[in-house]
């Protein structure tokens, strides 16, 4: 039975849509309403977003009838009988969507990574399965998530559609089929400058309706170093060298690069993540390989990409928040995740410093003026004392720190309040690191 066809048998029994509950109505977040207002048996009923009037907005964009639209900040009951009735619900708090309780899935949308910690937490606690759509969240602190939705019997799940979801699909289905998976990876579309900041991007962000916010994070590189790192994370694939390699590189080149130096690539083990400059974005792919004379034979007859031994399986694509609806299907009818983090992390995304900061200074956010993220081994990030780049929002700077230096704990006093820094905390108590 096609998800389709089971939408449709759950709304016919049950007399009332699958009822999704969305943190974050940013760009990402009312894509996801609007792709879910096409689909049939499933709808997004409650929206929570800080900013005034802009979960009800959300909904006018998505084409929700604005008859249907109902504004409540503080009473989960009545939201929950309003739901009943058909209305949807649009709020200011987290604590909302967390606390209705006729909500069958909820969705994590801010990129934020203190809001994203302290959401999923407080969801999973009150039973409520997590799709979670904030990366920056989870490359910090989602192997203790995963732990805990397996403690209270619900799914913790990152999405289908983001590079990471897209990358861990290809793998499955490689290594379902037997093959030996020699390197994962994804494209990058932007250009890589270290140093961007909302100003500098800032005419290119409006031309592209963007926040320049985003657009930051994507062109300094915090986004691509945090999507590897949630890709090593939920396959054990490694990243060779601080920041990875990012080779310029076409479709057809996929397996020429990315296989072992021995065999032309530039790899010096078998077992990594990386990226690609270019138009591989906003593709995704994973580099096989196989000793099966007759697989082989096979692999060369249907003309799949290779160099020597090596098969590039490429998909051209990621749709984001459109895609993500697969996730929540899969967590509601399947109790199953896209990718998760089951084993201790082998990546991190250590915080670097995007120009000088002096002592007193405070770190503002990802993609702003401070600092910028770094894939590295999360092994070597332990030994070195670098900071993971979700927990130094809103730290300060204790010494001089130069431009392009990594952030030692030592370098910073970090928020101890947050619920990111205890549940961190909590992580590495539990894999014997603290």
């Amino acid at each position: 039975m096609s998800f389709k066809q089971m939408l449709e048998k759950f709304e016919k029994d049950n007399k009332r849509p699958i009822c999704i509950g969305l943190l974050g109505a940013g760009q990402m977040g009312t894509g996801l309403i609007s792709q879910i207002e096409k689909m049939q048996g499933m709808k997004v009923v409650a929206v929570a977003d800080v900013r005034k009037d802009r979960a009800y907005e959300a909904y006018q964009e998505a084409s929700v009838d604005k008859n249907l639209l109902v504004k409540n900040d503080n009473n989960p009951e009545s939201a929950a009988h309003a739901i009943e009735n058909g209305k949807r619900i649009a709020c200011h708090t987290a604590d909302m969507i967390v606390e209705i309780p006729n909500l069958d899935v909820v969705v994590e949308s801010t990129g934020i990574p203190e809001v994203g910690a302290k959401f999923c937490h407080d969801a999973i606690l009150a039973r409520k399965s997590v799709v979670n759509m904030n990366v920056e969240t989870d490359v910090v602190i989602g192997y203790q998530l995963t732990k805990m939705a397996e403690a209270a019997g619900v799914v913790y799940t990152l999405i289908a559609g983001d590079e990471p979801g897209s990358v861990k699909e290809l793998y499955d289905f490689a290594t379902t089929l037997g093959f030996e998976i020699v390197c994962i990876g994804k494209g990058k579309n932007n250009p890589l400058h270290p140093q961007a900041n909302p100003d500098t991007v800032a005419k290119s962000a409006k031309a592209q309706n963007m926040n320049p916010k985003m657009l930051a994070a994507f062109e300094d590189g915090t986004k691509t170093m945090a999507e590897m790192t949630a890709m090593a994370n939920g396959t054990g694939y490694e990243p060779e060298i601080r920041g990875a390699y990012g080779p310029s590189a076409e479709v057809a080149d996929l397996p020429r690069i990315f296989c072992p130096k021995e065999d032309g690539g530039i790899l010096k083990t078998r077992r990594a993540v990386d990226y690609a400059m270019g138009r591989i974005a906003p593709g995704v792919f994973v580099i096989i390989t196989t000793d099966q004379p007759k697989i082989i034979a096979d692999l060369n007859y249907l003309h799949v990409n290779n160099h020597g031994k090596y098969w590039a399986l490429y998909r051209p694509y990621h749709m984001a928040n459109l895609e993500a609806p697969i996730s929540i299907l899969r967590a509601f009818f399947y109790k199953e995740e896209t990718l998760a983090t089951h084993q201790a992390p082998v990546a991190e995304t250590i915080t670097m410093a995007k120009r000088d900061l002096k002592a007193g200074e405070k770190v503002d956010y990802l993609g702003g003026y401070t600092v910028y993220g770094s894939i590295e081994k999360a092994e070597i990030a332990r030994k070195e004392g670098l900071v993971p780049l979700g927990l130094t929002v809103g730290a300060t700077i204790l010494k001089d720190i130069k431009q392009g230096q990594p952030l030692q704990y030592s370098d910073v006093e970090l928020n101890e309040n947050q619920t990111i820094y205890h549940l961190r905390w909590l992580q590495d108590q539990k894999l014997g690191y603290v």
